[in-house]
């Protein structure tokens, strides 16, 4: 699933996630539908979500991913996200924002899409109130006031 919000300044935040998205591929394949190529910049930020699989990033997906990432925004990645499962994919994903970090990157892991749209938040500089209210799915509930873009 993606789901991109374009908020009136027009810089977007892209969330990827679905349960097919089990590699550094599949993850490129669905970031090229959702931003046409030449459109990076309108990017504010990404998040990327590993929650409705059962897979876990490798560091070799995790590097395949970022290099990746690295040659599509010409060396400038927006702000990154990940939200995963407890265990070995938070872990997972934790690698993956650490290699990203290592390239200049503004990267994070969290375990719930409430607090990965709050640190976006924050990265992308938003005034209190702006954007829409993000619920917990999981926890049915802790509505927060949630990222679009900046």
């Amino acid at each position: 699933m993606i789901r991109d919000a374009g908020p009136p300044s027009g810089r977007r935040v892209v969330l990827l996630s679905g349960e097919r998205l089990t590699t550094p591929a599949a993850w490129l394949a669905e970031l090229d539908g959702a931003i046409p190529r030449g459109d990076e910049r309108a990017i504010g930020a990404l998040l990327l979500s590993f929650r409705e699989h059962a897979h876990t990033p490798t560091t070799g997906d995790a590097t395949r991913l970022v290099e990746s990432l690295m040659r599509r925004f010409d060396g400038c990645v927006p702000p990154l996200a990940t939200v995963a499962r407890t265990g070995a994919q938070f872990g997972g994903t934790r690698v993956l924002c650490a290699l990203a970090e290592m390239h200049g990157c503004k990267a994070s892991a969290f375990l719930t899409e409430v607090d990965a749209w709050m640190w976006i938040r924050a990265q992308l500089r938003l005034p209190p109130g702006g954007g829409p209210t993000i619920v917990d799915e999981e926890t049915g509930g802790a509505e927060t006031s949630g990222c679009v873009g900046a």
